[in-house]
């Protein structure tokens, strides 16, 4: 935007490939959360130029988000639009910054997704809020251990992987040159378990250490 149509300072110390304000944090995160249970997260927006700014937050038009300034002072005030209230600092001052309470309520343990717009007096950008409801949990070895084996001989290992965890989850194994998996990828609902057989022929009487990806 042009900064000269809402400041009498347009020269900014800031380059114009980062917004004027740095929010802390960068991504808003929720985890641990149950259905109608209110959880909160604290958002800052410092000022990085040299004079003093202001800086706006857009309303959600979620019914799961609201933005409220962390207290009432000096310099802030609420100014509607239509239906919505968006929550804006007049000015502040440079190097300040100011605090919002980023308050969630969530509806069922799910996952949600939503954009925060902020504008500035020279540009719009979002601060994304992500959060993780249920969460899926396989339960693995965290090493497969073949012990000694003849060169050039097919030696066999099952393995049991079942999800710990809340949701239903998909899986995939890549496993390195010289091993083979008898299955590479699935789908485990909670609780349910499948048995892999992976398979290991050693071409040199040597020690072999690799990593799989799960």
């Amino acid at each position: 935007m042009n900064i000269g149509d809402h400041s009498i300072y347009p020269d900014a110390q800031v380059s114009v490939d980062e917004p004027l304000f740095q929010p802390l944090p960068h991504v808003i995160q929720f985890t641990n959360y149950e259905p109608l249970q209110i959880k909160e997260q604290i958002l800052k927006l410092r000022n990085k130029d040299k004079v003093a700014r202001s800086v706006k937050i857009v309303a959600p038009d979620s019914k799961l988000f609201q933005i409220m300034p962390c207290k009432k002072s000096k310099g802030l005030t609420a100014t509607k639009t239509g239906s919505d209230v968006d929550v804006m600092s007049n000015r502040v001052a440079p190097g300040m910054e100011v605090s919002y309470i980023v308050r969630f309520s969530p509806e069922a343990k799910i996952d949600y997704s939503y954009d925060l717009t902020v504008i500035t007096e020279r540009e719009k950008f979002i601060v994304p809020i992500r959060a993780v409801g249920c969460r899926a949990l396989l339960d693995f070895p965290d090493n497969l251990d073949f012990g000694p084996v003849p060169v050039k001989h097919t030696a066999e290992k099952p393995i049991m992987v079942r999800n710990i965890g809340e949701k239903t989850t998909k899986w995939q194994i890549k496993v390195p040159h010289g091993f083979n998996v008898s299955k590479t990828e699935g789908i485990l609902e909670v609780g349910q378990s499948e048995q892999l057989v992976f398979e290991f022929k050693p071409l040199e009487a040597r020690g072999y250490r690799e990593v799989l990806t799960l």
